[in-house]
């Protein structure tokens, strides 16, 4: 088996095979790489499982920041604010640019320790807000509090609901 296999990438070594010869290097160096990053843990997945649990915690910040701003708002009354967030934390790392004569390589730019240089980090983006306050059936109070809060968060009229809290 061994012997064969010798005798084929000599032949393969020869002048007219040297194009296919480089061919088959050329795929067995692919494949390599393709199979390191199947292989190797990802940054990705790491980040991902953590992430629910920092948007649940920015999330319920800015629930109880609106809760109690609304309620200095004169007629609201005890409030409770739920916000949906429409996507998580987003992180764009930086990245460095090689350029060839041909070409250009653009990777991410790593830390001593291995990890990427985060540019920046997007919070996640508001979808809706519900508040249930003790004034919510105002109109008034709750053109008020839907104004407030559209202005805050930039979110449209049409994704706030304002309600009034049952007794």
């Amino acid at each position: 088996m061994n012997n064969e296999l010798f005798s084929r990438l000599k032949g393969l070594a020869q002048k007219e095979n040297r194009a296919r010869l480089a061919v088959l290097l050329g795929a067995a160096a692919m494949l390599l790489i393709l199979l390191s990053e199947l292989f190797t843990p990802s940054e990705k997945t790491a980040a991902a499982s953590a992430a629910p649990a920092d948007d649940n915690v920015y999330r319920q910040q800015l629930e109880q920041q609106l809760s109690d701003l609304i309620a200095q708002v004169e007629g609201a009354g005890k409030t409770t604010v739920m916000i949906t967030l429409e996507s998580g934390e987003e992180t764009i790392y930086a990245l460095d640019t090689l350029s060839g004569q041909t070409q250009e390589q653009q990777t991410h730019v790593l830390l001593d320790d291995g990890t990427a240089l985060a540019q920046t980090v997007c919070t996640p983006r508001v979808c809706g807000v519900a508040v249930v306050c003790e004034g919510g059936g105002d109109v008034r109070v709750a053109a008020r509090i839907t104004e407030l809060v559209g202005a805050l968060l930039d979110v449209p009229s049409n994704r706030i609901c304002v309600e009034q809290r049952r007794e």
